[in-house]
Parts: C-alpha cells; sequence; structure tokens
C-alpha cells in the first residue's frame, strides 16, 4: 500500500520544537521534515503580503434576519469585480444581505432516520465565477462566522458556503439520535445539487473535520482534491481520548459536556503555554466542572433543560466576551494587513484586523441571537460517538488531505494526532508550535486553505 505524507512543522525561534515527535510510520514513503517559512512548498509559499481588501457589499436588498429566509442563489448575487473593492473598513450592513441567510429544504432519503428539514446556509466571495468551496465549521460555528474570511475569499476567487447543521441558526432541529455524520452528508450534496454545483472543494475545522471527510468519503467523485482539515477531530475510539465520557448516559452528556468543553476552551485560555497538558485536560473528568445539572436528581427533565439552556448560554457569552477582550488588547495600532504566511518569530495573532472590528461585533451579537444550543449538543454527541458510531474510518479515505494542527490543542491532543497521521493514506500535516484549538481565528490558516485551493484548481483548470 502507497502511503505518502509529509509533517510540517513550523518552529518559532524562541521556542524549542516539538518535544514529542510523531512516530514514524512503517512506509518507507512517509517524511517528516523541519523546515523554516521561507523553505515551505506548496502549502505555505513565502509571497509578498496582498494589497489590502475590505468586504466588498454588493447593492442588494436587505431583509430582517429573522425573518422568512430567502431562496436566493448565486446567479441573482452581484459578484464584486477589482475596481469595485475599496480600501474602507467593512460596511456592518452587509450581514443583512440575502445571500447571508438562505434556505434549503433537504429531503429525507428512504430509510434515513434524519428526517426532511429545513438548512440554513450562506454564500460568501466570488460568487459569481469563484471556485465552490463548503466550509464545515466545528462546535458552535454558524454561518454568519464566514463573514470575516470573505475578504480571503475574494482574493483567492473562491466562492465559499457555509451550511448550518441542525440546531443552528436558521436550520430546524432534529432528534439527535437520528443524526449521523455520513446521513449529514447527503444534506451538503443535496444543497450543491440545490445550487447547481457539480464538484467543490471542502474545508473542514474541529468536529466539522468529520463531516467533511463523511462526505469525501460518501461521494468522493463530488469533492475536488484535497481537502483541508483545521485542527481535525478524531475519534475518541480510535484515539483512545476522552475515555470517561463513554461511562456516561448520553441524557446526562446532553445537559453537561457542551458547558464543561466551554469551560474546558476558557480555563485553557487562561493559563501560561507551559502549564496546559493536553493529555490530562483532554481526558481527566476532574478536569471538568460540576453543574446543577448532574447533582440535582430530584429536578425534571424539563427544568434540567432549561437551567442548562440557560447556564450554556451564560457561559458562550462569557467565552465570547472574552474572545473580543483579548481581541481588542492584541489590536496593533496601526491597520496594517496580515501576512500571508505563518510568522516565525512570534505567537498567531487574531485574524481579525482594527478595521473589522465593528463587523466582527456585530456578526457575534447577531449570531448569538440566533439558536444554537441544540447544536452545540448535536455536535458533541456526534463527536464522542454517543448515539452513532462515525459510520467509517480515516483509512478508508483516499483522497488527499492538508491538515494543520497547534502542539498546544487541549481538545485534540498528541495522541489522537498520531492516530490522525496514521490513519489517512495521503496526509500532509503541518504542525505548529506553542498554537492551541483556535486556529481557524488566527492569522495564516484560512488564507493557507483557501489559497491551496485555489492554487490547485487554476493548476487543473490549465490541464483541461
Amino acid at each position: 500500500m502507497n502511503h505518502s505524507n509529509d509533517i510540517l512543522i513550523a518552529p518559532k525561534p524562541a521556542k524549542s520544537s516539538l518535544s514529542t515527535p510523531l512516530p514514524r510510520r512503517r512506509s518507507q514513503n512517509w517524511q517528516r521534515q523541519h523546515l523554516k517559512p521561507q523553505q515551505f512548498d506548496w502549502d505555505c509559499k513565502s509571497t509578498p503580503t496582498s494589497p489590502t481588501q475590505p468586504l466588498f457589499t454588493p447593492s442588494i436588498a436587505t431583509k430582517d434576519p429573522t425573518g422568512t429566509a430567502t431562496g436566493a442563489t448565486a446567479d441573482s448575487l452581484p459578484s464584486p469585480t477589482p475596481s469595485s473593492i475599496s480600501h474602507s473598513a467593512p460596511r456592518v450592513d452587509v450581514l443583512r444581505e440575502p445571500r447571508l441567510h438562505q434556505t434549503f429544504q433537504y429531503k429525507s432519503k428512504p430509510g434515513g432516520k434524519l428526517k426532511s428539514h429545513r438548512v440554513g446556509f450562506a454564500e460568501y466571495g466570488a460568487l459569481q465565477d469563484g471556485h465552490p468551496t463548503f466550509v464545515i465549521g466545528g462546535h458552535g460555528c454558524m454561518r454568519l462566522v464566514g463573514v470575516v474570511f470573505e475578504e480571503l475569499a475574494l482574493r483567492h476567487g473562491i466562492r465559499m458556503i457555509w451550511p448550518e447543521r441542525p440546531g443552528y441558526g436558521l436550520s430546524e432541529e432534529c432528534n439527535a439520535q437520528h443524526m449521523s455524520v455520513l446521513e449529514w452528508a447527503d444534506v451538503v450534496i443535496q444543497l450543491a445539487d440545490h445550487l447547481g454545483i457539480r464538484q467543490f472543494s471542502l474545508i473542514g475545522q474541529s468536529v466539522g473535520s468529520v463531516y467533511a471527510l463523511s462526505i469525501v468519503h460518501k461521494y468522493p467523485s463530488r469533492v475536488f482534491s484535497p481537502t483541508f482539515l483545521i485542527s481535525p477531530w478524531v475519534s475518541t475510539h480510535a484515539a483512545k481520548t476522552f475515555k470517561w465520557t463513554r461511562r456516561l448516559p448520553a441524557s446526562l452528556v446532553t445537559r453537561t459536556i457542551s458547558l464543561a468543553m466551554d469551560v474546558m476552551w476558557m480555563f485553557n485560555r487562561s493559563m501560561p503555554s507551559k502549564e496546559r497538558t493536553s493529555e490530562s485536560e483532554s481526558n481527566d473528568p476532574s478536569s471538568l466542572p460540576r453543574t446543577s445539572d448532574t447533582s440535582s436528581s430530584s429536578s425534571s427533565s424539563s427544568s434540567k433543560k432549561s437551567l442548562f439552556s440557560e447556564t450554556s448560554a451564560q457561559t458562550s457569552l462569557t467565552t465570547l466576551t472574552e474572545e473580543e477582550d483579548e481581541l481588542l488588547a492584541s489590536l496593533d495600532q496601526d491597520a496594517i494587513d496580515l501576512p500571508t504566511d505563518f510568522p516565525p518569530h512570534r505567537p498567531l495573532r487574531h485574524v481579525v484586523r482594527p478595521r473589522h472590528m465593528s463587523l466582527y461585533l456585530a456578526m457575534n451579537k447577531l449570531r448569538m441571537a440566533e439558536p444554537y444550543s441544540a447544536g452545540q449538543l448535536g455536535d458533541v454527541l456526534v463527536a464522542l460517538e454517543k448515539y452513532h458510531a462515525f459510520g467509517f474510518s480515516y483509512r478508508e479515505i483516499r483522497m488527499a488531505v492538508s491538515a494543520v494542527w497547534g502542539d498546544k490543542d487541549v481538545l485534540i491532543p498528541q495522541r489522537a494526532i498520531d492516530t490522525f497521521a496514521n490513519s489517512l493514506h495521503d496526509v500532509r500535516l503541518k504542525i505548529l508550535d506553542g498554537e492551541g484549538h483556535d486556529l481557524v481565528w488566527k492569522e495564516g490558516v484560512m488564507e493557507w486553505t483557501l489559497r491551496g485551493i485555489a492554487e490547485r484548481w487554476k493548476t487543473s483548470s490549465k490541464l483541461r
């Protein structure tokens, strides 16, 4: 069996490189490269910083985001031209455009458990002639998040589509027991058909990586290679992580784990990086809080659900506030553009720059006003495989995969990423020293994915 795998590590001079190297595979084709940033090949080229390109706002009718969603398609939405892109700050009212509040009706397949339901999605970037790319976000990610990355999509000629899973935003809730990653792959395919898209690229982040790979597994002919993954989730059974959660019934998980993961994230962010211990925080239940839901056995299930929803919402809001405060504190005084590569001499900055702050804060406010609790719970149950196994193994994926992971990731420890790298047949893994699970919000990361997709699409088009 032929394996072609590279590990690309981006070291930072102020820190040592990885102390625990990934194990060598038995295959002779397994390669490990320690490269300076200037030496990165296709997936991190040293290219000059692109000129500042603010978000383009098409001049089309607006609508109430909470109202009836539209069925607009890319054909009816104008795409920006180079001359139409200004250097001013992006307009906040872009959040009211119909293209960010679209829906379509998923039709359940005969014999399928996932019911027919409304699916929300948004489109960004080069809507008319860009290469279609579905972005499958992680736990808590909603369609509105994509607005932050629209400039990058425009820069690289990408048409980004951000679908929402059940329980998020405009998507209807579905019974968690009927939700499986392989059936949700059908949702994306039906959405692609609805938009008239035959072949597309995929970007998956965190647990969204599982959904992305399920599409690759079930519909390989529809996916343009390679698939890009950010902080990829790995089966806890395969990686032998989160073992303690297997003793918890799913009903208890739905009331505690989502909140616990938020608190774990907050706890990790407040600790010095040298004190973070991925293995212990990912596997030890003592690192998770005890909530009133677990201690009050006499409460009714409805009151527990209500209490959890309120607590979870408050925790999510607190987490969001801390993220925004941290972002504001880290912004440079000058509104410089971000480099297109991962800088070797300092930690990665937040991808949002000063001129984007109004849009970023407005986006967060709007998405927190939409439903999300049921979606978060569903993601946790899927990630921990409480009701259904993934239904496929990463070893069955034949398509090329490019992934990036931070070695301080508390949710995906070294053990899990070892399993990930050793399972896939064709993988290029970039390891960022000193970075955590929030890579999607760091400079250079989404740039790396979108540029990689655009370059391959252009190369493929020339060969036709």
